[in-house]
């Protein structure tokens, strides 16, 4: 050890002096602080250290050889080795200083990349978890490189040589273990894929630490560093059989193999997920709701462990735990359905729900049994009836008087028969066992309520058949029974009533949720709710092999919702109206439709519906607030409104003479450059604003070297603008296709004058012209709110596709299973606005949907030019010094 101490120091001095070192450690950091302030380092962009993880890994191919070129070629060249060869220090010990010396320098290289983390966690939340495994696998990458350097330059005395070598294998394995695949039997293509060592580090760079890759670096670094060993006594002039040479070569080989092919066995091999180390936090908008809670609340997650992956399981703990400390009066709980030691846990949820719904459940029994009771006496006045009916049907003479009483003999016995199957039902649905843990009331009033007051229309239907027009053989006897069946009728309607007043039983729609088995259970002091558990913990139906999915901002955004639609009254529907052939709110070609934003809002708990005025008439909604949302049509053929526009346009002229809370999209037309006024200018004017629909809000921005493109969209992070819709929306990246300009009423969104943007006219043709462009030199306001002296509220954005789900739920990957919303800001749009307009101010706040994933916030161009010179030139700048530095104070020594 003394003697690896001592080749160790005496190397890492070498070099942290020599030129070489510096100047490789300053092109590092040059390259991964350009691809830093380009990829990373920008407003809204995710933040994410892989861009420079993945340059990195390419980097280290070509400049880990640098490193070790000079290591033995040098000392060979400059007659140095032959002194080493000659000490006491072993060709183990040499070659092991040697190596941990190059190690360490390139941990120190991978140390000048820091600062780009420290400028990342500035402006946003970093993943320490997932940079961590980021730099492990470099780590690993640089030391088999290394170790394969060593083993080069032990063989020649030229460093051109030695790096070329390094190099050149490294590149060859990394390209060819890509390309050979497309030409070798598929059997042969997994073997291929597992050499690439770009494949390797790519694992360690999402976060995923894999013990199949580790063993992967480390046994190439093992292997080679023994081969080193073997060459350097070869130089020593050490007597070595070739023979046995061979045999231990091909034996080394053979355990390489071996051992990396067991590493690679599922049984052996551990996968950890390291992303999601930061700790969750909650959003603006949940926080609000819990600082409002002021009685005992409750959160109980029924899952069985076994069924979920971990990771998931560990995320919703974390954001229950957030809950959990965002407010005293939450209690939360996790209950394993399948753990018989989680019986009592179970019996208790069972007790406090039918204890909070204990009046509900009363009420429903009495109903339940009553209705019963008058089901069996009606199977009972059924049963012997029905004879009678069979025989006084014997007794006719006219052929329609004969069927119609054999028709009601058949019904009577029949039911008098078989009603007890209905009974049955009932009674399977009020029981309660392992597999229905809670009575399902509604079900059994739905069976109920069907037969009574079916059975009460026809028995009052036959009453005034008896006493209606009877021959003159029936008319005496038919008359008796009249009064039999009146009477039994008005006691089924009876029953019938007392059952739908019972109205929405909630403790039955519990019980059947709760039949699943598993869920997570909302219990508030005056009701409870069960959120599925196939929206909180989704199963992917494979072992988990990369890194998972992050469900914490999708936990939180179901879970919040929930409580809100507990503790508020309101239950609003959001109506989208168009003029489209079919329904939008499926998924259509091309994802130009409103399946993500009907899924967002049944998230958050809104009801989502449907208008097409050309097809239907308003339709009939639940009883509540409702928002209209109108979607303009994307196209229009010909100078006038087709029939199905114009029917669009009739309905949204009602709807604001309605004072409705309209949220009002807006296309541009070519209706003015023909002198045709648009229609839909009209429909603005209705509500106080104006809104130029000819000019679309274009920008020019460059795409490489004298090359510019002109964009007919705006990416937006800052609104500009004070209003409650516009600071729930600020900081998440809004994306609207052809903005047009509005004007009038409380500004939400405004667009910074620059020499870029202007408005123009000629904005369908493909490539729209830049030359004459006159720049805007003030503001362009693109969308409003409105609230007029009565209370009633309309919000006019001037741009018609951002909530089609092409642009709205556009989405990265972030490698394995990690995905970022694009455009969070598009959700957060709607969300705001909805909540606006049905005067729900309270709600309006950053929701979970921005939380997603970190993103780079705060950062001004003036800041963003100063990072870029001192990451870029500043930090490579600072090492070339510190070299300089220390080899003039070594030459005047």
């Amino acid at each position: 050890m003394k003697h690896i101490f001592a080749i160790y120091r005496r190397e890492i001095w070498s070099l942290l002096v020599v030129p070489t070192g510096a100047i490789v450690a300053a092109l590092f950091a040059l390259a991964c602080g350009i691809v830093f302030v380009a990829q990373v380092l920008n407003p809204s962009s995710i933040a994410t250290m892989r861009p420079v993880f993945d340059l990195s890994a390419w980097l280290l191919l070509l400049l880990c050889p640098a490193i070790t070129m000079r290591l033995v070629a040098e000392e060979r060249r400059i007659g140095t080795w032959e002194l080493l060869l000659a000490s006491p220090a072993t060709s183990f010990e040499i070659v092991k200083g040697k190596f941990l010396a190059a190690w360490t320098f390139l941990f120190l290289i991978l140390l000048s990349t820091f600062p780009l983390v420290f400028v990342l966690e500035f402006y946003s939340s970093v993943d320490y978890g997932a940079i961590a495994s980021g730099y492990l696998g470099l780590f690993l990458l640089g030391g088999a490189v290394i170790a394969t350097g060593l083993f080069v330059s032990t063989t020649t005395t030229s460093q051109t040589v030695a790096y070329l070598v390094t190099t050149f294998f490294w590149i060859t394995l990394s390209l060819s273990t890509k390309v050979l695949p497309n030409y070798v039997p598929t059997r042969f293509a997994d073997s291929i894929f597992a050499l690439d060592p770009d494949l390797r580090t790519g694992a360690f760079s999402i976060g995923l630490i894999d013990t199949a890759n580790i063993v992967y670096f480390i046994s190439i670094t093992f292997s080679i560093g023994w081969i080193t060993i073997i060459a350097v006594d070869a130089t020593r002039r050490l007597k070595v059989s070739s023979w046995k040479v061979c045999v231990s070569s091909i034996l080394l080989l053979v355990a390489l193999i071996s051992v990396n092919n067991v590493s690679m066995h599922s049984s052996a091999r551990i996968r950890i997920d390291a992303t999601g180390t930061r700790a969750y936090t909650l959003s603006d908008q949940t926080s609000n709701l819990l600082e409002s809670l002021e009685k005992p609340w409750k959160i109980v997650v029924l899952i069985d462990d076994s069924t979920v992956a971990k990771p998931v399981i560990q995320q919703v703990d974390e954001v229950l735990r957030r809950y959990k400390e965002g407010s005293s009066h939450i209690a939360v709980e996790r209950i394993n359905p399948a753990n018989p030691s989680s019986i009592s846990q179970y019996e208790a949820l069972l007790q406090d729900l039918m204890e909070l719904y204990g009046d509900e459940l009363t009420k429903a029994e009495i109903a339940i049994d009553a209705a019963v009771v008058s089901f069996k006496e009606f199977m009972v006045f059924a049963s012997s009836t029905s004879a009678w009916a069979e025989q006084v049907a014997g007794l006719a003479t006219n052929s329609q008087e004969q069927e119609t009483l054999t028709t009601i003999a058949s019904s009577l016995a029949l039911l008098g028969s078989d009603g007890g199957l209905i009974l049955n039902e009932v009674t399977k649905a009020m029981q309660v066992d392992a597999s229905q843990p809670l009575p399902q009331i509604h079900v059994a009033r739905d069976i109920l309520v069907a037969a009574t007051g079916q059975w009460s229309q026809e028995l009052a239907e036959v009453a005034w058949w008896l006493s209606s027009g009877r021959s003159t053989q029936l008319v005496s006897i038919c008359a008796d029974k009249v009064s039999p069946f009146e009477k039994m009728a008005v006691q089924l309607a009876k029953s019938d009533d007392a059952l739908r007043l019972l109205g929405d039983i909630e403790l039955g729609q519990l019980a059947m949720q709760l039949a699943t088995g598993e869920g997570a259970i909302i219990i508030s002091p005056d009701g409870a709710t069960m959120i599925p558990a196939t929206l909180i913990f989704p199963r992917t139906g494979i072992a988990q092999e990369t890194t998972a999915i992050d469900q914490r901002f999708r936990g939180e955004q179901i879970i919040s919702s929930a409580m809100r639609s507990l503790q508020s009254s309101v239950h609003p529907t959001v109506v989208f109206v168009h003029a489209e052939a079919g329904s939008l709110l499926g998924r259509r070609q091309n994802n130009v439709d409103l399946w993500a934003a009907k899924g967002l809002l049944e998230t958050s708990r809104f009801g989502v519906a449907q208008w097409i005025p050309a097809e239907e008439p308003r339709p009939s909604l639940p009883d509540g607030p409702i928002v209209w949302v109108v979607i303009p049509p994307s196209s229009r053929a010909g100078l006038t409104p087709s029939p199905r526009e114009q029917s669009l346009l009739d309905a949204t002229a009602l709807l604001i003479l309605e004072d409705e809370p309209v949220l009002l999209n807006l296309q541009p037309s070519l209706l003015p450059r023909y002198g045709q006024k648009d229609p839909w200018v009209n429909i603005v004017e209705g509500i106080g604003l104006s809104v130029d629909t000819e000019q679309v809000l274009v920008e020019q921005v460059a795409t490489g070297p004298n090359r510019v493109e002109v964009q007919r969209s705006q990416m937006i992070e800052d609104m500009h603008s004070d209003h409650l819709i516009a600071r729930g929306v600020s900081g998440r990246q809004l994306f609207l296709p052809f903005p047009i300009r509005v004007s009038g009423g409380e500004p939400l969104i405004m667009i910074e004058a620059t020499e870029d943007h202007w408005l123009d006219a000629n904005w369908e043709l493909k490539m729209v012209d830049s030359t004459g462009k006159s720049s805007i030199n003030e503001q362009v306001q693109i969308a409003s709110a409105i609230e007029h002296e009565n209370g009633s509220r309309a919000v006019v954005i001037g741009s018609g596709g951002w909530l089609f789900s092409w642009a709205a739920d556009r989405v990265v990957s972030l490698g394995g299973n990690q995905i970022a919303m694009v455009n969070p800001g598009n959700n957060e749009l709607l969300l705001a606005s909805v909540e606006w307009l049905l005067g729900l101010d309270d709600w309006i706040a950053a929701s979970p949907i921005g939380q997603q994933t970190s993103r780079v916030s705060g950062l001004s161009p003036i800041a963003y030019f100063v990072w870029t010179i001192a990451l870029v030139l500043g930090v490579p700048f600072l090492m070339v010094f510190a070299s300089a530095v220390t080899l003039l104070r070594r030459s005047r020594g």
